[in-house]
């Protein structure tokens, strides 16, 4: 990553002209109620802005092109390890796209979901139970419980893995497969120059997440709470045309310092926050700042 001609950096110089951005990262963000707040204040920005259909997570394109569909990449991935009679859980389902779609694909499984917020749309699947909670905690469900676990870039809000992890693990089932989808830096991030480092920071804080994790802590942390690897794929650049397309948007504003500023002026703290990942995430991966990975691990 050569910092001299990285436009992530550009990028925040810019910003930095007519933008606090320390506001956005410094200092501890992750917490159950900045989680929940944030997705309920941004539920109708995400539905106009990103997916009509509801998903939050990132479209996988296997094209090189945008396609709404490409959303469906993850939930298709995780129907492939799901049989009749299996109990499956998702951990963070937040409007319930991706349940729904399995619990509708697979009628002879059953789906437990955990998430914060409540929907706005009503549980029509009968083999659908959904738990609003914190799912750090799964002391409401026995050992050996479920056959398939999964969480799109959700486990991001825990800089330590271990809790859930571990907790995961007890409620799988021997056999059972684990499947996450979530980014991760390549290189520690003390090491990156300290303008990329707000690009990372904020990228993840801005949603209430913590900072990265390493793909190394990340696989360790699995590794060392039990779970054996059949698989790990670098999905990152399938990730740009989406990437791309939120970019334009950012744009609008980004382009214009006066825009910026009169633009900012009056929009409340958390649509800017949602403007400066928008505006930098396509460079981040381009230019190897960050990851995104899918993780299948068995028990």
């Amino acid at each position: 990553m050569d910092a001299n001609n990285s436009n992530v950096i550009k990028k925040v110089r810019w910003m930095k002209t007519f933008l606090d951005l320390d506001k956005f990262w410094v200092g501890d963000k992750v917490s159950v109620e900045n989680i929940a707040t944030y997705y309920k204040l941004t539920d109708i920005p995400y539905q106009k802005y990103y997916s009509q259909d509801g998903f939050m997570h990132f479209h996988v394109s296997t094209d090189g092109e945008y396609h709404p569909e490409d959303a469906y990449y993850q939930p298709k991935t995780v129907s492939r390890f799901i049989k009749p009679g299996d109990k499956v859980l998702e951990l963070g389902f937040g409007k319930g796209p991706n349940i729904f779609f399995l619990a509708e694909k697979h009628p002879d499984a059953e789906f437990t979901g955990i998430d914060l917020n409540r929907l706005h749309r009503e549980n029509t699947f009968s083999n659908v139970k959904l738990y609003y909670q914190d799912y750090s905690d799964l002391s409401n469900f026995a050992d050996n419980t479920f056959t398939v676990v999964y969480g799109f870039e959700t486990l991001c809000y825990f800089e330590n893995k271990d809790k859930v992890f571990s907790e995961v693990y007890r409620v799988m089932k021997p056999g059972g497969h684990f499947i996450v989808y979530d980014y991760a830096i390549p290189e520690p991030f003390e090491t990156y120059d300290p303008d990329a480092q707000v690009a990372v920071a904020c990228f993840t804080k801005v949603g209430a997440a913590g900072l990265s994790n390493t793909v190394e802590e990340w696989e360790n942390a699995f590794i060392r709470n039990g779970f054996k690897r059949e698989s790990i794929t670098d999905l990152s650049r399938n990730l740009l045309p989406d990437m791309k397309r939120m970019e334009k948007v950012a744009l609008r504003i980004m382009d214009s310092k006066i825009k910026a500023k009169m633009a900012f002026a009056t929009m409340p703290d958390y649509l800017v926050g949602m403007l400066i990942p928008g505006y930098t995430s396509y460079d981040l991966y381009n230019e190897g700042y960050m990851n995104y990975k899918e993780w299948i691990f068995t028990k």
